[in-house]
């Protein structure tokens, strides 16, 4: 039973391949990799930015928090 269950569902993955595969252009798909790409670069970017400021942050409160 668990054999069947395999084989249809690979049988299911490769038939909706088959279908989309041909509606795939070559210049949509290269976009949606650059655009995913630069989406992570942003990101990272984004998230060293915000680590590096709350880090400032954490030092500034502390900093107060002794002087007073």
């Amino acid at each position: 039973m668990r054999s069947s269950s395999i084989s249809l569902k690979l049988g299911t993955l490769g038939g909706m391949l088959a279908a989309t595969l041909p509606s795939l252009h070559r210049d949509k798909v290269f976009e949606a990799v650059v655009l995913a790409g630069l989406g992570a670069c942003v990101s990272f970017v984004v998230s060293l930015v915000l680590k590096w400021l709350l880090k400032r942050l954490k030092a500034w409160i502390l900093k107060r928090r002794d002087l007073n």
